[in-house]
């Protein structure tokens, strides 16, 4: 299953790659994790069930 999704990004070189990184308010964990828009539980509960 893919856990997260894509953010879409305007960055064309390595350098506008970091600096985006270094700039950005938006987290994998806080923003795109599917799971997380199943439960706010859902990963915790695949991890009790051992999925992990």
């Amino acid at each position: 299953m893919t856990c997260t999704a894509a953010v879409e990004s305007e960055a064309s070189s390595l350098d506008d790659v970091i600096n985006e990184i270094i700039s950005t308010r938006i987290s994998e964990r806080g923003e795109t994790r599917i799971d997380d828009r199943v439960t706010e539980a859902a990963m915790e509960d695949r991890k009790k069930n051992g999925y992990f």
